[in-house]
């Protein structure tokens, strides 16, 4: 009796183990055939709906030059995905602009500064989710010695003249209605 009933539940255990592969080799054949997709440039995102299909559709894009499409494609995908796809995500649109601002180059800074500028938000926007990315900051180091920021300081204005009232508090003969 009691052989019995170790063998069945040795055969349940041999009958389950069969079927997670079974369906481990299904998700295997599946993830070949999307790689062979995207291998073959075809567009995978035309036929399977998913977050990674969209991102080897702005890969190729991007490969091909068409930056409004994988601009698109990009800021699409960023809406709708999360964790490490997103962090590739905005590391690739940054890459994309910076590497258009680069092409305009100083002599067209008014076409460059604006792409330097979407790259390095894309870039501090990845930072503020993965601190640690070491290729992110390298990139934002390389796109604010392309368009460097101002400091923003209080004594950009004119001089205030001496002895001048600085806030309503100060000033002479001024009530604020208190009691």
């Amino acid at each position: 009796m009691k052989l019995r009933t170790t063998a069945s539940l040795l055969a349940a255990g041999i009958a389950i183990s069969i079927a997670l592969a079974a369906w481990e080799g299904y998700r295997l054949s599946q993830a070949r055939s999307f790689n062979r997709l995207v291998d073959s440039g075809t567009d995978a995102a035309l036929t399977r709906h998913e977050p990674e299909a969209e991102f080897a559709r702005a890969l190729s894009l991007a490969a091909r030059n068409d930056y409004e499409g994988a601009v698109r494609a990009y800021k699409d995908l960023s809406r709708h995905s999360e964790g490490e796809l997103l962090q590739a995500v905005l590391y690739n649109l940054g890459n994309l602009h910076l590497r258009e601002a680069l092409q305009f180059g100083p002599e067209s800074i008014g076409k460059s500064l604006p792409l330097a500028e979407l790259s390095k938000s894309s870039y501090r926007e990845l930072l503020r989710l993965n601190p640690q990315h070491w290729d992110a900051k390298y990139n934002l180091e390389r796109a604010l010695r392309l368009a460097p920021e101002r400091e923003a300081s209080v004594e950009e204005g004119p001089p205030l003249p001496q002895n001048s009232e600085r806030a309503v508090t100060t000033m002479k003969a001024f009530t604020l209605g208190l009691p």
